[in-house]
């Protein structure tokens, strides 16, 4: 029973640092942001909401596993699903800023459909992280 106390810390220290990294160090950087007027802060901030918490979390996880006693087969194997969450969360913020910048940069061109676009961007950046997950994990996409 003792050799699950640090994994158990752990996974409480990743949820403690994911609710004071979101509560407190991500609203402080976005109210610094928004008082400088950085272009495109409203962009990374919305890209950026709730992730932080989440890669706390997952981290957290990640170090629990690897303090726990599991069989090496099931610490790979939930090593690879945290890495697969982890890398489809960075997908989601990439495929958020690429569509918010994308819209930020056409709304000065106008007659330009900035909808289509952006959303061929998130969808361009999807495709890509998902084929990058699924390398990861060891899948081989062959033609």
């Amino acid at each position: 029973m003792m050799e699950w106390i640090p994994p158990i810390a752990f996974i409480l220290a990743g949820l403690l640092a994911g609710i004071i990294g979101e509560k407190v160090i991500f609203k402080k950087l976005e109210t610094f942001v928004n008082n400088k007027r950085i272009a495109g802060g409203d962009i990374i901030f919305y890209s950026l909401h709730r992730m932080t918490f989440l890669w706390f979390v997952i981290g957290g996880f990640f170090w629990a596993i690897l303090s726990s006693p599991l069989k090496p087969d099931i610490a790979i194997v939930l090593q690879k699903i945290l890495t697969m969450a982890l890398l489809y969360s960075v997908t989601l913020v990439l495929a958020k800023l690429s569509a918010g910048f994308v819209n930020l940069f056409i709304r000065r061109a106008e007659g330009v459909p900035t909808s289509l676009i952006s959303n061929l961007a998130k969808i361009t950046v999807l495709v890509l992280g998902t084929l990058i997950i699924l390398q990861t994990v060891g899948v081989e996409i062959t033609p």
